[in-house]
């Protein structure tokens, strides 16, 4: 039998894949967009179910099941990256967070340690097959092919608006158990700067572009500082982009001419992320051999970035203490804000990359300019997202600090002269306090 003829027997209604669920399952989701119509008839058996656990990364379409405490009644609600849609159900505590690194969590099968890898249902969301039967995970790829392939049941919503990319980005019809074709389309991307921010980001934004050199592989986090990069380096020559996120920016360096990936040691020539956000150029991105989307198991593994040549990784925060402990994912103490995500394993890759290098980018104030992000100690409970001995460079609206190779009283020192004017002379008695006899 073709695969065209079992396409149609895999055919089920969202209703019907909602009730493929039962009591005690571990149903894991793609990062971004959820298939909506099954998640709307999986809601309809609050009540029914008990003990359903749901893990989502970065979640893209509000749900009432991260916000409305009427839904613990069935589910137990878990991200392992924080986004607007979950974010109250985090505040509220109705929503637990999973702090994982990807590569090293998802490599390891060791005897006794729980694994979220192999869940009982994987609700994902595909292209239509192509004329072998190979469907595409459109420019949200992350870790959906791992999921699907280990899951117990993969049922996947089938949605013709998903792009095709190279890399290792598809799934032969025959994987699949089931198809939900009732689909509704959503553009998953990251917050986008605000005219509040252009002007901050026109001067971090050019400061960091003096530490790009012609021939580096680069990797932007998310966030505006960071996302904005790319709009300052249109004088640099043959860019190469190794990321876990193809921001908006770096897409356009491709476009230009600018990102070739000549010098690339791995994938040369290529731009590789796991991930496309959807204000980015998708059409241009399409089927286009010039980007090459692969696991986030993949791009974030240290090893893969370590062996890139002169790979440098672009990262923001938000806030910095005197040793350069740098915290980028809770606020006022444990409160999770966004993720541990690819920071890390970027700072760490980029660190040990032949003539690699990082750069970590804030704003000098918070709370329109009530608070110093640059502290002498972060929050107790605070989470250190990057260790202090992986930070390199950190730049702010008033300087770039170089601390590696600095003594903790020589970093406090390089910060301190970063920090907002108003803060400098407080900042220096606290640091008198904690490094000086």
């Amino acid at each position: 039998m073709s695969w065209q003829q079992k396409y149609g027997d895999k055919i089920i209604s969202a209703e019907k894949a909602a009730q493929l669920v039962k009591s005690g399952d571990l149903v894991r989701l793609p990062v971004g967009k959820a298939p909506i119509p099954i998640m709307k008839a999986l809601a309809k058996r609050n009540g029914e179910l008990r003990d359903v656990t749901i893990i989502q990364c970065f979640p893209g379409n509000p749900s009432p099941l991260w916000t409305d405490p009427e839904y613990q009644k069935s589910f137990n609600m878990v991200t392992d990256y924080v986004s607007d849609p979950n974010r109250p159900g985090i505040k509220s505590k109705l929503v637990d967070f999973l702090p994982i690194d990807y590569p090293q969590y998802a490599a390891q099968n060791v005897p006794g340690r729980t694994s979220t890898w192999e869940p009982d249902v994987f609700f994902g969301t595909v292209s239509p097959p192509d004329d072998k039967g190979y469907c595409s995970f459109g420019n949200l790829l992350w870790y959906s092919k791992e999921l699907a392939q280990n899951a117990k049941l993969f049922i996947a919503e089938v949605d013709p608006t998903l792009i095709r990319t190279y890399g290792d980005n598809f799934i032969h019809m025959s994987e699949i158990d089931y198809l939900v074709e009732e689909t509704e389309s959503l553009t998953v991307s990251t917050p986008p700067a605000t005219d509040e921010d252009q002007p901050l980001i026109q001067v971090i934004g050019k400061l960091a572009a003096t530490l790009i050199r012609d021939g580096d592989t680069i990797q932007m986090g998310v966030g505006p500082l960071s996302e904005s990069l790319g709009l300052f380096l249109e004088s640099k020559n043959d860019l190469g982009i190794h990321s876990e996120i193809m921001t908006a920016t770096l897409v356009e360096l491709v476009k230009k001419g600018i990102a070739t990936g000549n010098y690339k040691s791995m994938h040369k020539g290529k731009a590789v992320s796991s991930f496309v956000v959807g204000s980015a150029d998708l059409e241009f991105v399409a089927n286009n051999p010039a980007f090459e989307l692969y696991s986030v198991l993949y791009t974030n593994r240290i090893t893969t970035i370590a062996a890139q040549h002169s790979q440098v990784a672009v990262n923001s925060c938000l806030a910095i203490d005197f040793t350069g402990q740098v915290s980028a994912e809770s606020f006022g103490g444990p409160l999770m804000y966004s993720g541990i995500g690819g920071q890390m394993d970027f700072m760490m890759g980029s660190m040990h990359s032949p003539g690699g290098r990082s750069i970590m980018l804030l704003q000098s104030t918070a709370r329109k300019g009530a608070v110093s992000r640059i502290v002498p100690q972060l929050d107790p409970g605070a989470v250190v997202t990057t260790p202090r001995t992986y930070i390199d460079n950190v730049i702010t609206e008033y300087g770039i600090a170089n601390l590696q190779g600095k003594t903790q009283r020589q970093r406090a020192e390089a910060l301190i002269e970063i920090a907002h004017p108003d803060f400098r002379s407080e900042l220096r008695k606290e640091a008198r306090r904690l490094f000086w006899p």
